[in-house]
């Protein structure tokens, strides 16, 4: 027996292809889905129907004569030729011309529920919820073992390790999995989590429809916890992203917004320690200076200027008596003598209360003396009549004089 090779049997099957006159050129009409260009400029796509779909690839000299941007969901007419890349034994159809037929159904079924919830108010940005900043638990709505769901867990773990992810695993495609994302998103609202993120990787459009369900979108306007929605890549929209609290491009930028950078964090916290210590520094300056301006005062240095006025202006009311005393002698002494009394008693009020403002006085100034300060253990000391304000001033030997509150004594540092 003769055993062909897996090429062998790919060439002759697509030798079969290639002489049947039907498969080389055909008429087909579907939605486009899947849409990817090449650098090359080849396009590659799926074209489907209701039933089913095939793989296309439309090369770069055809592509160069579209006059239409090709698009996800777009229904087209195309005419081409169906062969086998003989590599991968996958039979695909070459596009030679295409045309579009109309907006593809869930395109365009996606653009009237968009109007519609835009029209009802559900995208306004007055609705939207603040993200919390600093987050304590975060709830994940993902498939269970995606690499969106490692994304996300892995970039808040990075960022903010003390947030407590839990995840949640829901559908992420297929029929009705919008229904179940619903059930299990109105569980987790009712628990009280920071933060809700529902990710979920790229796909095409069918692959994300789910989340253009008008029901599921009403749902997330509805929840009491902010939500984040990390759906698909960069480039997909979907309904839920735009009724959600915040749209990240991907599921790692959701977790990106839901989480501070700890790294920043830190920096920010240095950047306050060091205005802090600043100020503080400057603080302390002010009431140096402050206190110096004091202590070279007129009224410190000079504490008698404080009651020598008040002497003065005494002698100068005992002279004034003394001078009135003498009038009033002459014109009528009774009155003379009742005034005196008078002038006497509040003469000794008036020195009465002198005195004891003289006693405030000097109890005042008495008080704000160094002395009563070295009094409670504060000494002062020089060094070559220098006062010392710090350790570092002194070095192992110095003669330093050391001045109590009672005396002085002379010392040697060791």
């Amino acid at each position: 027996m003769k055993y062909l090779s897996v090429l062998a049997l790919n060439r002759y099957i697509k030798a079969q292809m290639d002489q049947d006159i039907y498969l080389q050129n055909i008429y087909i009409k579907g939605e486009v889905s899947n849409y990817r260009a090449h650098p090359s400029g080849h396009l590659y796509f799926t074209l489907k129907d209701e039933h089913a779909k095939i793989s296309a690839i439309m090369f770069a000299s055809a592509a160069r004569r579209l006059n239409f941007k090709l698009e996800n969901g777009m229904q087209v007419l195309i005419q081409g030729y169906v062969s086998v890349y003989e590599t991968s034994g996958q039979y695909q159809l070459y596009v030679q011309s295409m045309q579009q037929d109309g907006i593809g159904l869930l395109h365009e079924k996606y653009e009237i529920l968009k109007k519609q919830l835009e029209k009802e108010g559900l995208f306004d940005s007055l609705h939207k919820k603040k993200i919390p900043p600093y987050p304590h638990t975060i709830a994940v709505l993902s498939a269970k073992q995606g690499a969106a769901v490692q994304d996300v867990v892995q970039t808040i773990q990075l960022r903010f390790p003390i947030a407590k992810v839990i995840i949640f695993p829901i559908p992420v495609q297929g029929k009705n999995a919008y229904m179940k994302i619903m059930e299990i998103l109105k569980s987790v609202d009712k628990i009280g989590f920071d933060t809700i993120i529902i990710a979920r990787g790229g796909g095409s459009i069918e692959d994300l429809w789910n989340f253009n369900e008008e029901s599921l979108a009403r749902c997330i306007y509805n929840c009491q916890t902010p939500i984040i929605t990390g759906i698909g890549h960069e480039t997909d929209f979907t309904i839920c992203d735009f009724v959600s609290d915040y749209r990240a491009a991907t599921p790692t930028a959701a977790a990106i917004k839901a989480t501070p950078d700890q790294v920043e964090m830190k920096i920010y916290i240095n950047q306050l320690n060091e205005q802090l210590v600043y100020r503080m520094k400057q603080y302390l300056r002010f009431k140096q200076k402050e206190l110096e301006r004091l202590q070279k005062s007129y009224y410190l240095t000079n504490p008698e200027t404080l009651y020598s006025q008040k002497i003065l202006e005494l002698i100068n009311l005992q002279d004034r008596l003394l001078h009135y005393s003498k009038v009033f002698e002459i014109n009528n002494r009774q009155r003379l003598d009742n005034n005196t009394y008078l002038l006497q008693e509040n003469f000794k009020k008036l020195i009465l209360n002198k005195e004891n403002q003289l006693k405030q006085y000097i109890i005042s100034l008495d008080a704000l003396s160094p002395l009563k300060v070295m009094q409670r253990g504060y000494v002062l000391v020089h060094h070559q009549d220098k006062m010392i304000k710090s350790v570092k001033e002194l070095k192992e030997n110095d003669e330093i004089n050391i001045q109590f509150y009672d005396g002085n004594i002379k010392a040697q540092v060791k």
